[in-house]
């Protein structure tokens, strides 16, 4: 799955938790991509005022979620021009 498509999945699941909702956006921060394409990790920005514990276990428990169901595809080189 590509990168953004994941992170618009994380972004809806994250924001059906209680306090989800303050969740603006959601980026995947990915190392060196292993072949199984599970080197990743979701940063969640909130609005102020959010519950950042509870945000963290949301990304955490949405990140494994997410891992055991996609394969998080890495595509090389500049995407511009499409």
């Amino acid at each position: 799955m590509s990168k953004s498509d994941l992170e618009l999945i994380a972004l809806q699941e994250i924001q059906h938790v209680p306090g989800g909702e303050l969740v603006i956006s959601v980026e995947i921060e990915h190392g060196d991509a292993g072949p199984d394409g599970l080197n990743w990790r979701l940063l969640v920005i909130a609005k102020e005022g959010a519950d950042l514990d509870r945000l963290q276990n949301a990304a955490t428990t949405t990140s494994h979620r997410l891992k055991r169901r996609y394969q998080l595809v890495i595509q090389s080189g500049n995407s511009a021009g499409g």
